[in-house]
């Protein structure tokens, strides 16, 4: 499997480098072509609406398929041409449309790659394996970070060469998953699958609470580390403090995302995504009543039992309740309830940071978090004795 977990791993590492490109620039690079603020949120809206979108539709179409690899390698391909396009972009309503494309593309080739590793890795810990293969992408953020932040004045900003950084990550990540072999199951005629099959997933109870749970923990958390940089502008503290909040959190993150996969191998999904469900509302209360930069910094080493929990298990929690040939489906929905929360939160987050504050913002997403854990627990009495039995797959048209 040696040959899986390169191929793996350099597609996270080179899709997260260049994350660390956009994530943080692409918003000022909007701003700085003369969008509004409404105008940027509204981008980053599509990309994520697009994504959610898209990654129901790739599931069921690689599902029927039985392969992987050709639309991941389709949609980072794609993705990366759109971002050579970002340069000549003026025009509000083309930005929108690129958004989409490049959105969908990235988005939903995520979902697929995570169907992929299940595929080849469900007999060894899935968990586990998706852990120790996602850390790559945290090391690929962290190096390009780094870079940035000790590079003062990097011509690699300039929007054009920016752009072209992106998009030649992207596509050498595409080409790191042809060394992925792909060995497709014999099961169930899978290229027969119908949409109600795959809407069926809606209908179980498991399968529907756990997605509403992840949604409101997902929104919660990551609107709170989009508007952590505010926050700490907020609360005087400088730009170096601010790069040391972020590269903090991240490297919390990467021994926990291992850890936690693999300690959910061996004793349940649930108890370990219990942890992150309640980690994430105390994070989010101290955030709301800290008025300090040293204390706030001292919360994202709490990085690694929420967002490394939740990216780890939870690909691993559905994987375990889905059929086989539904398996790409499943991670699709998981993926378009992070990309709808991505989508809303950060609109809904600038409205009441607008009228009460940033102090209200996190109340409020601390509320958020408590009505994802409240509506995770409830679930919980239901999956940890299935857990315990191993009785965790309901069969296409059965009861869950």
């Amino acid at each position: 499997m040696l040959r899986a977990r390169v191929s793996i791993g350099g597609y996270y590492f080179l899709l997260f480098a260049a994350v660390a490109f956009t994530h943080p620039f692409f918003p000022v690079f909007l701003r700085e072509r003369g969008f509004s603020y409404g105008q940027v949120g509204a981008v980053l809206s599509v990309f994520s609406l697009a994504g959610a979108v898209a990654s129901i539709v790739l599931g069921w179409r690689s599902d029927q398929a039985r392969r992987r690899r050709r639309y991941i390698l389709g949609t980072m391909l794609v993705g990366a041409a759109g971002y050579l396009l970002f340069p000549y972009v003026y025009a509000f309503g083309v930005a929108l449309l690129l958004a989409a494309v490049i959105g969908a593309c990235v988005m939903s080739s995520q979902a697929v790659m995570m169907a992929l590793v299940v595929d080849l890795f469900r007999h060894r810990g899935t968990a586990g394996s998706f852990g120790q293969l996602r850390v790559f992408g945290t090391i690929g953020y962290l190096l390009v970070l780094l870079v940035l932040v000790l590079w003062r004045d990097t011509p690699l900003l300039e929007p054009s060469r920016m752009f072209f950084s992106v998009a030649a990550l992207l596509a050498l990540s595409a080409l790191m998953v042809l060394l992925a072999p792909e060995n497709p199951e014999e099961i169930e005629e899978s290229a027969r699958l119908t949409v109600n099959e795959v809407l069926y997933l809606l209908r179980r109870r498991d399968i529907v609470l756990y997605i509403l749970a992840h949604f409101c923990f997902v929104g919660a958390l990551m609107t709170a580390t989009a508007n952590l940089s505010l926050y700490l502008q907020w609360m005087g503290a400088t730009r170096s403090f601010i790069s040391l909040a972020y590269m903090t959190s991240a490297l919390f993150e990467m021994p926990f995302m291992v850890l936690m996969g693999r300690l959910s191998d061996r004793i349940g999904r649930t108890r370990v995504l219990a942890i992150a469900f309640i980690a994430l509302p105390v994070r989010l209360l101290l955030l709301t009543v800290f008025r300090a930069p040293v204390p706030v910094l001292l919360t994202q080493t709490m990085h690694g039992l929420t967002f490394s929990i939740i990216t780890a298990v939870s690909m691993a929690f559905v994987a375990d309740r889905v059929e086989p040939r539904l398996r790409a489906s499943g991670q699709g929905l998981l993926m378009a309830a992070a990309s709808l929360a991505s989508a809303t939160m950060p609109l809904v987050a600038g409205l009441i940071a607008d009228g009460w504050g940033l102090p209200a913002l996190y109340g409020t997403l601390l509320a958020l978090s408590l009505v994802g854990a409240a509506i995770f627990f409830s679930l919980a009495r239901q999956t940890a004795p299935a857990e315990a039995r191993g009785n965790l797959v309901a069969p296409t048209g059965g009861q869950a």
